[in-house]
C-alpha cells in the first residue's frame, strides 16, 4: 500500500553555515548570562586537539577521531 505521490522528494538541505546556529528565547543566554566556557577536551577519546564548529566554542570537532559533540560546559 504504498503510494509514491505522498513524498516528492524534494527536502531542503540545511546550508553548512546555519547547521550549527543555535538560537534561544532565553533573554539570560542572549545577554551573556553564561560567563564559564565550553572545555576543549573531546568527550569520545579525551583529546584537547578539537576545534569550534560554533563561536562559543559548545559544539567541536575532535581532529584525533573525527568525531562531532556538544562539548561540557565549564563554570
Amino acid at each position: 500500500m504504498s503510494n509514491p505521490n505522498l513524498f516528492p522528494g524534494d527536502l531542503l538541505q540545511t546550508p553548512l553555515g546555519s547547521a550549527y546556529q543555535f538560537q534561544t528565547f532565553s533573554d539570560y543566554i542572549a545577554k551573556n548570562g553564561l560567563q564559564g566556557s565550553f572545555s576543549k577536551n573531546c568527550i569520545f577519546c579525551s583529546s584537547n586537539d578539537t576545534k569550534n564548529l560554533v563561536g562559543d566554542g559548545s559544539f567541536k570537532h575532535c581532529n584525533r577521531c573525527k568525531k562531532q559533540f556538544k562539548a561540557a560546559y565549564i563554570k
